[in-house]
């Protein structure tokens, strides 16, 4: 009964260390292609300027597309592909900017926080992100969608 007990606790601290490695996820780093993307001049400018009006365009260009017209719909509507992971750097970018009105952070914080989930999320975009897209889907607060986006995903 003995050897049973401790197979069962080592079958479990086994499961959940295993489950924590799961959490992180790790991917290549490609924000450096952002400085490649040319912004249209119709394109609204973001709060923060113009460095970020090229970001937000680039992940705009990556994450949403239209499909082609077809017989039955003749005037598709965009399609967001991985609508978890775009939506959550939205809602996060709309976060800040309630943050920056209300004298709650600064600039500079804003800048740097929102850069980073930026470049990560622009980087994720061709990987396999199921596990993060069902991970995403159910969080509410802001701070902990921060949170996986900078702590839980490793850029190389």
């Amino acid at each position: 009964m003995r050897k049973f007990y401790l197979l069962a606790v080592m079958l479990a601290f086994a499961v959940t260390v295993v489950a924590q490695t799961e959490d992180e996820f790790e991917f290549l780093d490609r924000s450096d292609e952002i400085e490649e993307v040319e912004v249209p001049s119709y394109e609204k400018k973001h709060y923060l300027g113009a460095e970020f009006t090229k970001m937000f365009f680039a992940l705009k260009e990556q994450y949403v597309y239209i499909p082609e017209q077809t017989s039955i719909n003749r005037d598709p509507s965009p399609t967001t592909e991985k609508p978890a992971i775009y939506n959550s750097v939205k809602k996060l970018d709309r976060h800040y900017k309630k943050m920056l009105k209300k004298g709650k952070m600064s600039k500079e914080e804003v800048t740097e926080r929102l850069s980073r989930v930026v470049s990560v999320v622009y980087s994720i975009r061709h990987e396999n992100t199921a596990v993060l897209e069902k991970m995403l889907w159910g969080v509410k607060d802001v701070e902990e969608l921060e949170s996986i986006f900078t702590k839980k995903i490793v850029l190389n």
